[in-house]
């Protein structure tokens, strides 16, 4: 597990640009995605300091995107993604913090806190799981809001379309499907 750091972050945005320049990648078009990668920083930068204000501990780590942990107070975010996608997939963790995970009051109670297997391969436990993540991916969004981020809300968005699809996709597997 990696913990964030402005340094090493701006350390690989580099990287990168002098990666892009050697591919033969038009110089402007290198410089602008630098560009934005250390706006990105900035951003995830502002959003960590965020984190810790709610002692919410941030770690990076070898997983695909990324997961609140909701008893712990604690949330993983891949260290492959690139900067940019992972301040979004930041601020959609931190939606899920905001949520919070109060059963009797939650609207989305079906949700993720089931364990009950009889629950979980239900159409209504992924619907309820599927309303989560849209309304964490609006709470990031406004958030990122607060917060003064130069995320771009294309770039917010295009990342959570590929998300959201993915869920879509799951909620919509029949039931039938699920072995029991």
């Amino acid at each position: 597990m990696k913990e964030f750091s402005i340094k090493d972050w701006l350390n690989r945005a580099s990287r990168n640009r002098e990666k892009k320049l050697k591919s033969c990648i038009h110089k402007n078009k290198a410089n602008d995605l630098w560009n934005k990668e250390v706006i990105a920083v900035s951003d995830l930068d502002r959003i960590i300091s965020w984190c810790e204000e709610k002692r919410i501990k941030v770690t990076f780590v070898k997983r695909q995107n990324g997961i609140y942990y909701a008893g712990d107070n604690k949330i993983s975010i891949s260290n492959r993604l690139s900067t940019i996608n992972q301040v979004c997939v930041l601020l959609h963790e931190c939606g899920h913090h905001l949520i919070g995970v109060d059963i009797e009051h939650n609207r989305f109670g079906m949700g993720y806190p089931q364990t009950d297997k009889k629950i979980t391969k239900t159409f209504r436990h992924r619907f309820s799981c599927l309303e989560e993540e849209i309304e964490a991916w609006h709470r990031g969004w406004k958030l990122a809001q607060r917060l003064g981020l130069e995320l771009q809300r294309d770039d917010f968005d295009s990342f959570r379309l590929k998300c959201l699809r993915s869920y879509l996709d799951w909620t919509l597997i029949p039931e039938e499907s699920f072995i029991t």
